[in-house]
């Protein structure tokens, strides 16, 4: 047994239920013994810090929870729940956890992880790394190992790391996120990749579009661990961004009525149907 852990899968399970599957088999296989946490009531406030009051409620209430779990550490995924733990919630409240990010933990148990990696999967792959968080976790040069364990990829070795920690921070500055999705393009084709690797789920958002409108495929690095290890969980949410108006009809009215048809038309529905920003004309002259 490896350990007790909770893994914190943070508020984004609508959209990527398919990689928090993916993170828990993977945790399960190297014998941890897994407690899941997530969604609103364990959210980290990251979206509240205008309000410090909402964000202060948040922070206590969650670190409250995984202090009543007794478990000797707390494993996240998200960038923005490691970074607001780190620097806000874990420094106002004490915690009596530990606390590490998923890449880590994987990164110190991949020689366990290598033998679960049996499947070739023959591709010559580009990562999409950030500056910001790598400086917490070093992500960029962690996951390149990870990926290396799997039979058949290769890794390209390239510099260019966007601004940020994650693709979020630069959507709300245009000319910078579309800055970022020529200069992918780019390399992806300069460096002759079959796809473009993302680290975080947010990232993974942001780009997966590309393969639909452009032809470039993008995975997330725990889709290629899981289809190294047999495992099978489809990437719904890039099924949905490629079918971008038909996205409705894929998910069903059922499911979308668990999540609440105001929620999914306000919050999922454009973001689905939005083309990936970078591929106005301005910059696909760029991509040239």
């Amino acid at each position: 047994m490896s350990g007790r852990i909770t893994f914190w899968y943070g508020c984004n399970v609508l959209r990527h239920g398919d990689i928090i599957h993916i993170c828990v088999d993977i945790l399960g296989r190297l014998g941890f013994d897994v407690r899941l946490a997530g969604g609103p009531d364990y959210c980290c406030g990251n979206g509240k810090d205008a309000n410090l009051t909402a964000a202060d409620g948040m922070a206590n209430r969650t670190v409250t929870k995984f202090n009543n779990f007794q478990r000797d550490q707390v494993v996240a995924w998200c960038p923005s729940c490691h970074t607001h733990m780190t620097d806000f919630m874990g420094q106002a409240y004490k915690t009596g956890f530990s606390l590490d990010h998923l890449v880590n933990v994987l990164y110190e148990h991949r020689d366990a992880l290598s033998a679960f990696l049996k499947h070739s999967v023959p591709m010559r792959v580009l990562l999409h790394k950030h500056m910001g968080f790598n400086g917490k976790v070093e992500v960029n040069a962690k996951v390149p190992v990870l990926l290396r364990l799997i039979p058949g990829i290769e890794v390209i070795e390239d510099g260019y790391a966007a601004p940020g920690y994650q693709c979020l921070m630069l959507a709300t500055v245009l000319p910078a996120m579309e800055d970022m999705v020529a200069r992918t393009l780019r390399l992806a084709d300069r460096h002759h990749a079959d796809a473009v690797v993302t680290v975080f789920h947010q990232c993974h958002r942001a780009l997966c579009g590309l393969e639909g409108e452009v032809g470039t495929k993008v995975f997330n690095y725990v889709h290629l661990l899981a289809q190294s290890m047999g495992l099978n969980y489809p990437d719904e949410y890039k099924e949905w961004k490629k079918s971008g108006p038909r996205a409705r009809t894929l998910i069903g009215e059922p499911r979308i009525a668990k999540v609440g048809v105001q929620f999914f038309e306000r919050a999922v529905l454009p973001e689905l149907v939005k083309r990936t920003v970078g591929l106005s004309p301005k910059s696909k002259d760029r991509n040239k």
